[in-house]
């Protein structure tokens, strides 16, 4: 059944567990689960008879996830009819399965004052991380954001550092580019050497493993472009075969961040690299960006060279638009273009963003999360949550696509998703924005998730806004909430990094960069693209045409008329205006990166 109250009114009428399965289209042991498992005849029959069943895709429902995973793909989660979690795990094969079945249906029948005591510490432990605290522990002052909390989150991600192979952690071994651009970070405001070996180290074996031995992968495909998912070994050797676009949206940040700070053309050819493949195999010409591509096949397919490939059936693409993984891909593309002189991305970028705001905006303002072109009737739906992925990773879509173009309408596009954030998302008791619009109450969908990661890319996104002119007191609100939330990303190590990306951010002085001149003149292009070639994570870059834009020019203080130039500005401090692209991207290394 699909998740929903039916579901949990047949549960609650016949008083049988729930058995949740959240599975992905991409996920490889998904299917082995479904073809193996659930094909053997005697788990069919008990999972029938003694539990509801439902189905839920990940990448369409990513609040149940986020409540529900129990540690990766497939998850099979057993549910009371309240939606309470019993227990659960990943892959289960055939026979272990059937006798997990039988255990938690004769618990459910002989022993439930055992489980429902269970179910009530696992309550307790939810509802206490969800207020922010440890179980057991007393909720601590709010703290203040500083730049004690990302030292300590350097120190986390170098503890977790692999100094043989790159990379954190052992085996399965994932990219973490968040965990990578923070260390460049590190290395950008200190100069320390530990940092910089470590992202340098990373980046460079999960790009060139397999390279030298002539294989056509490791985790990167030296023949198709782009990055697999992860890594089964700890030396980068053996992916798992899925290419998903969030995961080459963020890897493509890491490395424009590593080519525009340390100019390694390895890093830059590897941004290229990843978005070659992007256009030719995820892409639609009429813009938007393609969830993901299969691992089946795996080897007997990416194995191969480039011509013996277009022969062979392509590994199955998932042709349904996420928007916060579009809006990960087009923030990558937007900065990418001017840097790699790449029109053509750009103008996919500017494609994707009006495309999926026309058809994914709400009446409201916000965005729905997802579109499905092959289904017709069912393209989107209405009445589906909101997610707070969404709306933060669009905004900074928007406002890339506002400083791509100097577009006004993108400012007031960019607007209304700030109001949505303010009115729709904020919890003022938490001081944090919420995974989701309240409503749906079946199982704990009511109850308030504040994912990191997402928290983290909305105050980004609102720390652009208020650099572009939307008001002070909007770095404030992401502040407030990076600061409300810093607990939570201390207790996840390394993988907090997210986190503490967004607080160097947040805290740093803005870098504006204000380019007067026509949007068409071949000058103010080269000014624009010169804002973005250097390494600069607090910065914005603003094209302001002199007939279009006089409103916005008469508020900043700058003459409309005269030859294009640049106004660099550092806080409160500007510096005389440029009109040389050289001189610009040395005004801008002055003006300091971080």
């Amino acid at each position: 059944m699909e998740w929903g109250s039916e579901a949990f009114d047949k549960a609650r009428r016949e008083d049988k567990p729930i058995l949740l399965r959240i599975s992905a289209v991409w996920c490889h042991w998904c299917h082995v689960m479904d073809d193996s498992t659930d094909a053997d005849p005697e788990v069919a029959r008990r999972v029938n008879e003694w539990f509801v069943p439902v189905r839920v895709d990940n990448d369409e429902r990513p609040d149940i996830n986020d409540r529900y995973n129990l540690g990766g793909w497939p998850t099979t989660a057993f549910l009371t009819p309240g939606g309470d979690l019993i227990t659960g795990g990943t892959y289960f094969p055939a026979e272990t399965f059937r006798d997990v079945l039988e255990r938690i249906h004769e618990g459910w029948n002989e022993r439930r004052a055992e489980i429902d005591a269970e179910v009530q510490r696992i309550r307790l432990r939810r509802d206490e991380r969800a207020a922010g605290v440890e179980p057991g522990a007393r909720p601590a002052a709010r703290a203040s954001l500083d730049g004690a909390a990302i030292a300590r989150a350097v120190e986390a991600v170098l503890d977790a550092y692999d100094w043989r192979f790159g990379g954190f952690g052992t085996q399965p071994k994932f990219p973490q580019p968040e965990a990578v651009r923070l260390l460049l970070h590190a290395y950008a405001a200190t100069g320390a050497d530990g940092p910089r070996e470590a992202a340098e180290k990373t980046l460079i074996m999960m790009r060139t493993t397999g390279e030298p031995d002539g294989r056509a992968y490791g985790l990167y495909d030296h023949v198709g472009g782009g990055f697999f998912r992860y890594s089964t070994t700890r030396d980068w050797a053996e992916p798992h075969f899925e290419k998903m676009s969030e995961d080459n949206a963020r890897l493509a940040l890491a490395y424009l961040d590593a080519w525009r700070l340390l100019g390694d053309e390895l890093y830059g050819g590897t941004v290229r690299g990843i978005m070659d493949y992007v256009l030719r195999k995820l892409a639609d010409p009429d813009g938007g960006a393609y969830g993901s591509q299969d691992a089946d096949g795996e080897a007997a397919f990416f194995g191969l060279d480039i011509l013996e490939r277009e022969r062979r059936p392509q590994p199955y693409v998932d042709r349904r638009f996420y928007t916060n993984w579009n809006g990960m891909l087009a923030v990558a593309a937007f900065e990418a273009a001017p840097v790699l002189d790449w029109p053509e991305l750009r103008d996919w970028a500017h494609l994707t963003v009006d495309r999926l705001s026309e058809l994914l905006s709400t009446d409201g303002g916000a965005m729905r999360h997802v579109y499905r072109p092959f289904q017709p009737g069912a393209e989107s739906d209405p009445g589906a949550p909101l997610f707070l992925g969404d709306q933060a990773w669009w905004l900074k879509a928007v406002l890339a696509c506002y400083q791509a173009t100097g577009d006004g309408a993108y400012r007031d596009r960019a607007e209304r998703l700030v109001q949505v954030l303010e009115r729709d998302f904020f919890d003022a008791g938490r001081g944090a924005w919420r995974d989701r619009v309240a409503g749906g109450a079946e199982g704990h969908l009511g109850d308030p998730h504040f994912p990191i990661g997402d928290n983290a890319a909305a105050a980004e996104a609102l720390a652009d806004w208020a650099a572009l002119g939307g008001g002070a007191r909007w770095r404030e609100r992401a502040e407030g909430v990076l600061a409300a939330i810093q607990p939570d990303a201390e207790r996840q190590g390394y993988m907090g990094a997210v986190h503490a990306v967004a607080a160097a951010r947040v805290l740093a002085d803005p870098l504006q960069v204000h380019v007067v001149g026509s949007y068409d003149d071949g000058p103010s292009r080269a000014l624009w693209a010169a804002g973005w070639a250097t390494y600069a994570p607090a910065r914005v870059v603003e094209l302001l045409d002199p007939v279009r834009d006089a409103a916005r020019l008469a508020e900043l203080g700058y003459p409309p008329d005269g030859e294009p130039r640049a106004y660099v500005c550092v806080g409160e401090h500007c510096l005389a205006p440029v009109g040389d692209p050289d001189e610009l991207a040395e005004r801008l290394r002055e003006a300091g990166a971080v």
